[in-house]
This record gives structure tokens, sequence and C-alpha cells, in this order.
């Protein structure tokens, strides 16, 4: 080997030892000190550094956590905007061939462009849905209440034995549709708002419970709710309140932070065509645990010949939230707690959990991909120098194994809960304070709304971001 094919070795090395994983830099740089600069400064320095940030492959993400900022910050205009690119981005990875996949099978998924994650995606269109009712521009919320639909069953079409529903999503539909007039389509989102809620982690809210009476006795299928094995409310005051008032103020809480991703590190044999048996640590016990999976053949090894392998996955790490819920008080009167609506948490856990065979398989041929490569590639690369073969030998399986990265990529901004409640109110003008709490009921932040005009049948929607 020539001195010049060492140093192009010794130097595309260093490129591959010295490159951070991106996700961890977007939160350490954007996130985590959201708190202490504000939206204002974050959203400058995702869009002075959006290459260093971002990159191409990751440019759903770049939109996404973009559209959360805007929509906390109440700029529903810009925040849709945002969203908009997102939801084009998503379109067209989803419909058009993917081209750069092989380039993941040598390297590792940062490389392939992400796709957003099944509820990332819903709750991109629940923003949307709320940024278009908050600028009371229902034809808007509509064109995105037709797009989760579609989003949805195309969803469910691509793993039919997951779970990509959401219950929020489908009762802000329902809501959307009946300011529309459409009472049909209300009540078949009420419907599958409780088949939604029914499927998931999360209770059906008491309060969501109470308005799908409503609606669905306002349409004559109230007997529908019976045949999902739920009991009916006998009494609905506050939806018959608010239809007979016909306006209100719906306030939307988000709380503490979404959970982020982390590197878990596997090691242990993959016999092809046979079992894998891996190792790892569990991250919240300090545990050793193990399991066994079907190893699929490997192309270019034998049947039954056996590696070592050692590879990171995605694990979640949990941050510690100090809000815990939302105490709401409309013009001086005793305070009301909004209701969970979504947890985030959950929703990622769920989707890691439907992933976790497919990812770990996937991360596991590839390894042992590279691995019979590299041990050709030596071969090839052999002379009589042993000690240039020791340095080949030595620097193949260190880029080989740094060349491994887990894909860590999930959008910044997200809650670790929604909270909702909807207060009937006359026409005029009130007083709207809005407390996030901790566990123990200290008080975390206070949002005052001093002078919220609400005219004849009017729907006001009160954004209320605490992500501490």
């Amino acid at each position: 080997m020539s001195i010049k094919r060492l140093i192009l070795l010794a130097f595309s090395l260093s490129l591959l030892v010295s490159c951070a994983n991106k996700s961890m830099t977007r939160y350490e740089e954007i996130a985590q000190p959201l708190e202490k600069k504000g939206i204002d400064a974050t959203i400058k320095k995702m869009k002075d550094e959006q290459d260093d940030l971002y990159g191409s492959n990751t440019e759903f993400l770049y939109y996404f956590d973009l559209g959360c900022l805007y929509h906390y910050k109440r700029d529903f205009k810009e925040s849709a905007a945002n969203f908009a690119k997102a939801e084009q981005i998503y379109e067209d990875l989803y419909t058009k061939s993917v081209t750069n996949e092989a380039a993941a099978i040598v390297t590792n998924d940062n490389t392939r462009p992400y796709r957003a994650r099944p509820f990332e995606l819903l709750l991109m269109y629940e923003y949307q849905i709320l940024n278009y009712l908050a600028m009371m521009d229902v034809d808007g919320a509509l064109v995105e209440v037709k797009r989760s639909q579609i989003a949805m069953n195309a969803l469910y079409q691509k793993d039919q034995e997951k779970v990509n529903d959401n219950g929020l999503l489908r009762y802000l539909s329902a809501i959307v549709y009946e300011l529309d007039g459409s009472t049909d389509d209300a009540a078949i989102s009420y419907i599958n708002a409780v088949k939604a809620y029914k499927e998931g982690k999360l209770q059906l809210p008491e309060e969501v419970l109470e308005f799908v009476a409503e609606g669905l006795r306002k349409a004559d299928r109230e007997g529908d709710l019976m045949t999902l094995g739920t009991q009916v409310p006998g009494i609905t005051p506050k939806a018959t309140s608010i239809r007979e008032a016909g306006q209100e103020i719906i306030v939307i809480g988000y709380g503490g932070h979404s959970p982020i991703l982390g590197e878990l590190y596997m090691s242990g044999t993959f016999v092809s065509g046979g079992v894998m048996n891996l190792y790892y640590k569990d991250g919240e016990t300090g545990e050793r645990k193990s399991f066994t999976l079907v190893a699929p053949p490997v192309s270019g090894a034998g049947n039954g010949e056996s590696f070592h392998i050692g590879f990171s996955l995605p694990e979640i790490r949990k941050l510690q939230n100090r809000v815990d819920h939302f105490e709401v008080s409309l013009d001086n009167a005793p305070r009301l707690r909004p209701e969970k609506v979504m947890a985030v948490d959950e929703e990622l856990q769920q989707n890691m959990d439907d992933e976790k065979t497919t990812t770990i398989t996937r991360t596991a041929i590839r390894v042992i991909l590279r691995t019979i490569a590299a041990q050709k590639a030596k071969q090839a690369m052999k002379t009589d120098n042993i000690l240039l073969n020791l340095i080949t030998s030595l620097g193949t399986d260190v880029a080989q194994t740094q060349i491994e990265q887990a894909d860590l990529r999930l959008g910044l901004f997200m809650p670790h809960s929604l909270y909702m409640t909807r207060i009937p109110v006359t026409t005029g003008q009130h007083k709207v304070v809005v407390t996030a709490n901790g566990s123990n009921g200290e008080t975390v932040e206070i949002f005052e709304f001093d002078k919220i005009n609400v005219t004849k049948g009017q729907k006001v929607f009160l954004i209320v971001p605490s992500l501490r």
C-alpha cells in the first residue's frame, strides 16, 4: 500500500470518528436552551444554521419544528406556512420511489430522508387544524381535516397490525365538521374518536365523551356509542350549554417536553438463517437484559454462519418535566382543570415498540453486510508488508464500526402531553387566566388573556404552551 493510500485512509477515518450524531447536536444547540433564550432566538438560530443543524435529509423536521415554535408563539399564519412545507415534503417522500435506500445499507439510517413517525404526522395535522381555527378560517381547517384522513387511511393500509390513529385528531375533525354544518361527517368523526381512544393507551376523556354524546344525539346516532361498548352520559350540561349559547372559549394547553432519543448499544451473536441473541443494558434500571429474534439469511454469508455483532439503536430518554396539569379561570370564577387529551410520550413509546423488531433486524443485517465487505476489502488490500496489513486491518475495522449511528431524529418541540377544555361564554369581553402547575400543585407559569372578545356563535381558541 502506498503512503498516499495510507494518508487517505487515515483522513477518511478521522472524518468518520469526528462525525457526531446531528440529532444530539440539534437538541443541545436549540431545544435544551429554549427556555432561557426564548422562541424568537431559537427560530433565528434554526434559520441561520439550518444546514449545520438539520441538513437535506432532515428537511421535514426543520419545517415541522418551525411550525411548532410559530404555533406556540401564536403566529398561526407563519406556523401554517411551515407545516404546509413539511406536509409537502412528507407527501413527496411517500409517493415517489426511494432512490437512496441503498446508501443506508452500507452506512446507517441517517442517510435516508426522514419521513416522520406516524404520531408526528398526526400531531402536525392537529396543529394545522388549530392554526386555522385560531385564525377563524373554517375552510382552511376543513382542508387539513380531509388531508389528515387521507394520511390516516394510508397509514392503516401500510401497517394493518399497528394503530396509527389519534383520538384528539378525530375529535378536532368533528368540531370542524360541525362548524361547517356537516352533521353526518361530524358524527362519523365523533364515533372514530371514541374508537381511537379505546385503541390507544389514553383513557377517553370525560369532557370529550360528553361532546361526543351530544353530537351523536343531534345526529340521531346515539346508539352507535352503545355498539362501541361505551356508557352514554345521561346528561351533557356543558355541551348542551354551549349548543344553546352558541359560543365558547376553547383552551389548548401544551405541557412539559416530549422525550428525546438517545443511543442504546446492543451486542451478541447473529447466525445467518438461524437466530439472533442480543444483550443490552436497560437505561432505567441498569440491568443487563437479553432477547432472541429470528435471524434471516444474509447474502454473502453461508447458512448457519455466525457473526459477533455490536450496534447502536434509538432509545427513549425521558426528560424531567415540571408541568403536570393546567388550571383555567374565566372572569375570576373558580378554576377548572382541562383534561389530558393526548400523551405524546405514550405515542412515541408505542411507535418504538411497533418498530423495534424491524429496526433491530435491519440494523443487524447492515452490520453483517459491512463485516463481510470489510473482510473482503482486507483480503484485496493485503500486501507482503505485515505492518501495512495491520494498519489496513485496524483502519477497516474502526471505520466500519464508526459508520453505524442510531437514527435519533425526532421533532424537538413537541409537548409531553396536550390538555383541553371547552368553556361556554356569553358574547362580549372576557378575561381568562391559565396556570401551568407541577405535580404538587405549585405554579410553574401563568398566562393571562385580559380582553378576549367573543361574538355571537364564535369559538375562540387559546393556545397555551408551557414546555417546561
